[in-house]
């Protein structure tokens, strides 16, 4: 088994990270990233001006208002991200079954019927048909009263690829969401497409590569799948993976078999918003924090606040 420096282990992740040369497209770091993490409104924009030269809030907003070549879904830990359209199949795919207990759990204590949700699902559609609306435009539009909640019905409706929320009708921090069919604008992108296994496998795959070395928590923890899911998925991606040391770190770690060659740290510096995928995307974050700092970086649920990395460390 090979053993390798923390610079070196570090390095291969920054560098798929785009944290030591800056990217040029927006389209290929989502990818790269495996999905650009969007709880906060701005949370993508600010991720992708860490990391791509040039970048304006046009270039992305483009991308997801106006070509819907990336897309806002939630997916890994029932946590909204924004994805090209084949890893967003591949996502809702692993996932389904994440999204279907939130679904369930959700009814449940809606105090809807399954048969008042379908009714009042199929009344959102048809007011849709006119063009995108907000939540507060569709109660009026359907004189729905406070009392029912709209919100977790339309949030329903575009975890099942339903509806999609759009443009912010007022500014672009804002969390409030026009919303669309999603066969208006998304008619060539299913969310049903994809087999859970082959597609878990595939998103394990993604991650792999771009955050590896990596243990079976850090997949687990990112995915937000049970880790027997995980241990299926790296049986079938064996033949492409290898396991290494890391002086200090927890193992066993897992890495793709491409990056057995050289790679630099560089000695760049990069601002990270709260919850950028690079200091969110482990489980164990020792790899590049002081343990001594990790409440001041960290909250109780493993959110990151924003961050200064240098040489792929918080500082």
């Amino acid at each position: 088994m090979q053993t390798l420096s923390a610079d070196a282990a570090l390095a291969w992740s920054v560098r798929r990270h785009s944290l030591t040369t800056r990217a040029t497209s927006v389209e290929q770091v989502a990818a790269d990233l495996v999905g650009l993490h969007n709880t906060t409104p701005f949370g993508p924009h600010l991720s992708l001006r860490a990391r791509v030269d040039g970048f304006s809030r046009a270039d992305l907003d483009g991308l997801m208002w106006d070509t819907w070549r990336l897309v806002r879904f939630r997916a890994m830990r029932t946590t909204m991200f924004v994805m090209p359209h084949d890893l967003l199949e591949i996502a809702a795919a692993a996932t389904r079954h994440l999204g279907a207990s939130l679904a369930a759990r959700w009814l449940r204590d809606s105090g809807l019927s399954p048969a008042e949700f379908d009714q009042l699902a199929a009344d959102v559609e048809s007011a849709l048909e006119g063009g995108p609306l907000t939540v507060r435009a569709l109660r009026a539009a359907l004189q729905v009263p406070q009392s029912v909640p709209l919100s977790g019905v339309v949030s329903r409706m575009c975890d099942a690829g339903r509806l999609v929320g759009g443009a912010p009708p007022r500014s672009w921090r804002s969390s409030v969401r026009a919303y669309h069919r999603w066969q208006d604008v998304l008619a060539g992108v299913d969310v049903n497409r994809q087999e859970e296994p082959a597609a878990t496998r595939e998103l394990v795959r993604r991650y792999v590569s771009t955050y590896g070395p990596v243990t079976i928590d850090d997949i687990a923890w990112w995915t937000g799948i049970t880790k027997g899911r995980c241990r299926t998925a790296l049986e079938n991606l064996s033949a492409d993976l290898e396991e290494i040391s890391v002086a200090d770190w927890p193992g066993p770690l897992l890495r793709w078999r491409t990056d057995a060659g050289a790679a630099e740290l560089g000695d760049s510096v990069a601002v990270l918003p709260l919850l950028d995928p690079y200091v969110q995307g482990y489980r164990d974050r020792r790899l590049f924090l002081d343990p001594a700092r990790h409440g001041f970086v960290y909250d109780g649920g493993g959110n990151a606040a924003a961050t200064v990395v240098h040489r792929g460390r918080i500082i």
